[in-house]
């Protein structure tokens, strides 16, 4: 795609032909010329009545411009040929180096401190060559953030004004932003509140803070807000990006938010390791977002045995005995929920019975506090919300009490239900904390190890913090920089780290831990694998240790932790695991365990239909897998230089010469598609060692002038072939783009119908803007249509850019070693 372009010198009206100042020779389409003092490429020309436009690209930066001919003077470029005497070594090295010149199957990303691993390499090859909408759905710890990285690099790299919108959970945008700098050394915005008003205030008031080029990290929540979301309503995307991606499933009002800046998205990218969590209505939602048709994204859902980094594990369920106070404090409350659960249908006291006995399974101190709540709640004739979901909180890492759901009433009979929760109440405040007496035992014993401790209640990591003076604790409520700064003490000097499920999706905290402990095992057994997944990732060198504390005779060890154990022996099978997955949510734990409901044989067929790209099993494609180099950098090194140099011949190698070529193809906007060296040895037996340099190249010109012809023909055929097959890899790699720009033009052209108001005249007033930015839309779109449709033309070149003179020694001794290089 080409890069956009700077209107530079008068402008002139549209005329028929331009016939009236025809172009200098050789100004062309994909020529090159020189204007100005620099070298450009030509990428198209647009004749008017008085003047042509030349739509050029630079060869020293890639920026672009428009120049008037007559009024500017281009001339055809000429490439003058001229030999350099160089070292053998140089020789080969400089050779080799073309090669990376630019490749169909590369692409033009940078890794600045990346680790370039061949799997993760296969969603942006997938974006690179047309895919429009990517779901990457690995396994936790294969590197999903890394993988988008490297989409947004040879996004950046290759459109020289490309806009990328990340949309992440509010906790992960100074990770995210790291990841992209230290990785990729692409500098982001953090675009949330304070960066959008100090724009405002520095901008000029026509310029909108979202259209400039760059990369933009934002919450999900950020971009929901409505006058966030009617700014970027108006803008197109390169590539929009969202992380955590299953909580944000229809219907919510973050999917009616993305959904909109998905349809002026050209490339969507969705990231998540638990993409289907039983909801089939939901994970349809979100494999729709960005395309008006049903056809699904592809999906890359890939294990640690798939590609390769499989890393020892050890995962105990630690069985612990309670004691008599908390045996009475489950039976208790296990009859108390039971009785609500069967009395009545009501979501919200059903969500109520259900927290409580979360709570009760985390820390006796815990369900206290509920309890209370819910008493105090009652007896102040506190109503549930209306239209309360049920196990709404399964999306999010909400760590504080649920009061909404506790205010829901459970019995018929007021003054039953109050001495229930009198009962219950004092039970949990005499009961004792087994658990927390245990945990202390356990860190004592691991010594100076790092351990993470993961609860799912913020009161019950308050209560925990307490045994263990000096650690470190994350939580729901602290801020942005407040997680950031704990992470970075906790991977710096390691310790204890105390933490509820905030910190269990986006955090990389393996540098100096192997340990984690679940204090209560999750009533959606799939987080497990989340909480684990923090420490076992990619650089982490040691083998992994997970306990999870399990309560003996209650309903976690005689039911969750049977479901939690038949989840971990399938874990060896993606697509058994998934439905498992699907399967084991909070609400049908619930009604197993509280309603007394029988366990349950997932369905065969649940997940809905979808693209899955294939598992990567060969490490060695990295060697076929290759980055682009800078092709800037090509063109001002190697055009119209050859170089020369020698050495001596060998049964192996006989005297003649060895031509190298660079057989390129460029598209029709001028920029380099593919490139290849091909080399042909041609015998002559009378080749003798030259003395100097400057024989040297007299000897190359002489070869030169005599087989150079015969080299191309026999280098013919086979560049035939891949030219063959690299235009047609390319016409389909155009032929998506334009699809996908078509589909959001179409997309984006509905007009809704306005009621004027009697006084207020806004919603007018705002749907001639609407159609305003519509109408540059549309412009725009059209513009990348015809740019692209200029592309799908490939011109082939075969340049001679190396020989090396292959002798059988000089008639008076020892060959003299070159010179250095003279450039």
């Amino acid at each position: 795609m080409p890069n956009e372009t700077m209107i530079d010198g008068r402008s002139c009206e549209d005329g028929a032909d331009g016939r009236a100042h025809p172009l200098p020779p050789g100004v062309e389409t994909g020529s090159e010329i020189r204007a100005r003092g620099e070298r450009w490429i030509v990428q198209a020309i647009v004749a008017h009545d008085d003047c042509t436009e030349l739509h050029l690209c630079s060869v020293t930066d890639g920026g672009g411009r428009v120049l008037l001919w007559p009024f500017d003077r281009p001339a055809a470029q000429t490439v003058v040929r001229r030999l350099r005497s160089v070292r053998l070594r140089r020789w080969w090295r400089g050779v080799a180096s073309l090669s990376a010149a630019a490749r169909m199957d590369g692409l033009c990303a940078r890794a600045a401190g990346a680790r370039v691993l061949a799997y993760q390499l296969d969603p942006a090859l997938a974006v690179a060559h047309g895919t429009a909408r990517v779901l990457l759905a690995d396994e936790v710890g294969l590197g999903k953030t890394v993988q988008a990285g490297w989409i947004i690099s040879d996004m950046v790299h290759r459109y020289r004004h490309a806009r990328v919108l990340v949309a992440v959970p509010a906790g992960l945008r100074g990770q995210w932003q790291s990841e992209l700098r230290d990785h990729f050394a692409i500098d982001s915005r953090a675009a949330d509140a304070a960066w959008l008003r100090r724009s405002f205030a520095e901008l000029p008031a026509d310029v909108d803070p979202w259209s400039l080029p760059g990369v933009y990290v934002t919450s999900i929540d950020f971009l929901k807000r409505t006058d966030v979301l009617r700014s970027l309503e108006r803008q197109l995307w390169d590539a929009l990006i969202v992380d955590e991606a299953h909580a944000a499933a229809a219907p919510t009002e973050r999917h009616a938010a993305l959904a909109i800046v998905a349809s002026r998205a050209r490339v969507v990218v969705l990231i998540t390791a638990t993409p289907f969590s039983g909801d089939t209505a939901a994970f349809a939602s979100l494999s729709r977002l960005g395309t008006m048709a049903d056809d699904p994204p592809l999906m890359f859902r890939r294990s640690r045995d798939d590609v390769g980094e499989s890393r020892a594990r050890r995962h105990r369920f630690a069985v612990i005995r309670i004691s008599a106070a908390e045996r009475r404090l489950q039976r208790l409350l296990e009859r108390y929920t039971t009785a609500v659960w069967n009395t009545t249908s009501d979501e919200g006291a059903r969500l109520a019975m259900t927290v409580l006995r979360k709570r009760a399974l985390s820390s006796p101190g815990a369900v206290a506090r509920s309890l209370d709540r819910r008493r105090e709640l009652l007896a102040g004739d506190h109503r549930a919300p209306q239209q309360l979901m049920l196990f709404d909180d399964e999306s999010v890492t909400e760590d504080d009490e649920p009061v909404a759901a506790l205010s829901a009433p459970g019995l018929p009979d007021e003054w039953r239900e109050h001495r229930w929760l009198t009962q219950l109440a004092a039970a949990a405040h005499a009961a004792p904390d087994s658990k927390r007496e245990y945990l202390v035992r356990l860190i004592r014993r691991l010594g100076r190890e790092s351990a993470i401790v993961f609860t799912e209640y913020r009161d019950t990591l308050g209560q925990l913090a307490t045994s263990f003076p000096g650690c470190l604790t994350l939580n729901g409520s602290m801020s942005t920089a407040a997680r950031a700064e704990v992470q970075a003490e906790f991977n710096e000097h390691g310790g204890v780290l105390l933490a509820t499920d905030a910190a269990s999706e986006g955090l990389n905290l393996q540098r100096r831990c192997r340990v984690v402990i679940c204090y209560e095992l999750p009533w959606n057994p799939a987080r497990l694998e989340q909480r684990i997944g923090r420490v076992d990732r990619i650089g982490q060198s040691r083998r992994v240790h997970a306990v999870t504390l399990v309560a003996r005779d209650t309903a976690e060890d005689l039911v969750i932790a049977r479901l939690a154990r038949r989840l971990a022996r399938v874990a060896a099978t993606l697509g058994e695991r998934d439905r498992l997955a699907g399967f084991l949510t909070d609400a049908r734990t619930a009604g197993i365990v509280i309603g007394g409901k029988v366990e349950e044989t997932p369905e065969a067929t649940t997940v809905p239909r979808l693209t899955m790209a294939p598992a990567t099993t060969d490490l060695a494609r990295q060697e076929t897998v290759r980055l682009s180099s800078d092709t800037t950098h090509f063109l001002k090194r190697y055009d119209g230089c050859i170089r020369v140099s020698s050495i001596r011949g060998s049964p192996i190698l006989p005297p003649g010469f060895v031509f190298a070529f660079l057989c390129s193809a460029n598209a029709g906007d001028g920029h380099l598609v593919d490139a290849h060296t091909a080399f042909v040895h041609v015998r002559d037996s009378h080749v003798l060692g030259p003395r100097s340099a400057t024989d040297a190249r007299n000897v190359a010109w002489a070869a030169i002038e005599r087989y150079e012809h015969q080299a191309l023909a026999t280098i013919g055929p086979n560049a035939g072939m891949r030219l063959a097959h690299v235009r047609r890899v390319h016409e389909g790699i155009v032929g998506r783009l334009i699809a996908r720009e078509v589909e959001l033009r179409d997309w984006n052209m509905d007009v809704e119908e306005v009621q004027p108001g009697l006084f207020d005249r806004r919603a007018v007033t705002r749907a001639k803007e609407d159609a305003e930015a519509r109408r540059w839309m549309r412009l725009e779109h059209d513009q990348r249509i015809s740019a692209l449709a200029r592309t799908g033309q490939l011109t082939p070149r075969c340049d001679l850019v190396a020989v090396l003179v292959v002798h059988g020694g000089t008639t008076s001794g020892s060959l003299p070693p070159l010179p250095a290089d003279r450039e």
